[in-house]
């Protein structure tokens, strides 16, 4: 009996989930789990990270079962671009603030796209910008800066 791939993107999907899953779980496993009336913090990460974990191992058997395309080769504006967006949204919101950070961000990584539209990206940058004010800053009350300080 010989066991065949089908689907080569749905078995390295798989096999994505489960790495992020378990290590996720290796490192949040000293976190105090609690009870499900009173959850402590490891609580909602342990249960994303069994939650990830049956995902992946879903999407890794079924690799086996579903046919579907090849992996494509991996382009490396994208993968460079949006790695560099995410970097700069990290180190830009404490001294630029969340509104300046998000507009980076959507303008670093739409440029990830070759047919990427100067209008339309404002419009999605103010766009995110305006919904992480409004759930992170107001909604959660997170103490984020939300322009920079001079």
């Amino acid at each position: 009996m010989r066991v065949r791939v089908r689907n080569q993107q749905d078995l390295l999907a798989g096999l994505l989930f489960l790495v992020i899953a378990f290590g996720a779980l290796w490192v949040s496993w000293d976190y105090p789990l609690g009870t499900a009336v009173r959850m402590s913090s490891g609580y909602v990460p342990r249960l994303l990270c069994i939650l990830l974990a049956v995902i992946g191992l879903y999407v890794f058997v079924r690799a086996f079962a579903v046919e579907g395309a090849p992996v494509s080769t991996v382009r490396l504006r994208p993968l460079a671009l949006i790695t560099l967006a995410v970097a700069v949204f990290a180190y830009a919101i404490p001294l630029l603030g969340v509104v300046i950070a998000s507009f980076l961000l959507t303008f670093i990584g739409g440029y990830a796209s070759p047919r990427v539209r100067f209008v339309e990206m404002l419009a999605v940058a103010a766009a995110l910008s305006f919904v992480t004010v409004a759930i992170f800053v107001w909604g959660i009350g997170l103490p984020i800066p939300v322009w920079p300080e001079f």
